[in-house]
């Protein structure tokens, strides 16, 4: 996403706006300089502020697949702003390996790409740092141990190596995708259907289509729809708040519930572990 959505507290409200500086290509986003407007938007008083209300960063729900390893990816080939649940854009998904290659399923067949993810939602299906153990978390959160002895290196070159030959299959001709797709279950049963082979490798049970969009798909599409409705009303009006007593703040012929919701700023917290299946 282009814009920077700059969140800080004024007149007993927050504040959502752009912060209009150029970023540092070489800086990550949550160490950007932070820049509020001159004035307060809503009361349009100089702003200062202290440490509670000091403007912070509200990072997007996307990042950069190929950043992900062994995770399962969601894009659009529309770019970001079509990853919304208000969108009808067809979306496509894939798996990474260890090194962020993205492996998905289309009308070529198994596609593998280095670069074409930089802008999805991601899960991560591997524990950070997991040294000794793979997490394969279920419904009913039951998990299993890698075989002692493995690493963290020798599990990943594992889904690695089961990565490729899963692609490598006779299942996923561009033939079948076309018949696939007429179910709707194309990439979406690539993807799963490699977490449920390891699954069964592993001797768990499959994880139903269902059960994992429920989980782990929706929730982060609602934050993604939560965050492009909050930028598309900054675009419209300058700046968004939590208070809504303003009446520049509501879209002219709509009601003040139609604004969005506020959303929570990224504060670097760890994956869940219920969003950890392997």
């Amino acid at each position: 996403m282009d814009n920077r959505v700059l969140r800080f507290g004024h007149c007993g409200r927050n504040i959502y706006t752009f912060n209009d500086l150029d970023p540092e290509p070489d800086q990550p986003a949550s160490s950007q300089v932070r820049e509020p407007p001159a004035r307060c938007p809503v009361c349009h008083e100089p702003v200062s502020f202290g440490l509670v209300d000091a403007p912070v960063l509200v990072l997007p729900p996307f990042s950069n697949g190929h950043d992900a390893t062994c995770a399962f990816v969601v894009a659009c080939q529309l770019g970001p702003a079509f990853i919304s649940e208000q969108s009808n854009t067809e979306l496509h998904v894939g798996i990474t390996n260890s090194t962020g290659v993205v492996f998905s399923y289309t009308e070529l067949g198994v596609q593998s790409q280095t670069h074409g993810w930089e802008q999805c939602l991601t899960v991560p299906l591997v524990a950070p740092d997991n040294c000794s153990s793979s997490l394969i978390a279920t419904s009913n959160n039951t998990a299993l141990q890698e075989p002692p002895g493995n690493t963290s290196v020798s599990f990943r070159k594992y889904w690695d190596s089961q990565l490729e030959m899963f692609a490598s299959l006779n299942t996923w001709t561009p033939d079948s995708f076309l018949v696939e797709r007429e179910f709707g279950s194309c990439c979406y049963g690539f993807a799963l259907g490699f977490i449920n082979h390891l699954r069964r490798l592993e001797g768990q049970e499959p994880v139903c289509p269902d059960a994992f969009t429920l989980r782990h798909i929706l929730p982060r599409m609602a934050a993604s729809s939560k965050y492009l409705s909050l930028c598309q009303h900054i675009r419209q009006h300058g700046y968004y708040s939590t208070a809504c007593t303003v009446h520049s703040e509501t879209p002219p012929g709509k009601s003040s519930e139609s604004t969005p919701a506020e959303p929570e700023p990224d504060t670097g917290r760890p994956v869940h572990e219920a969003e950890q299946l392997y």
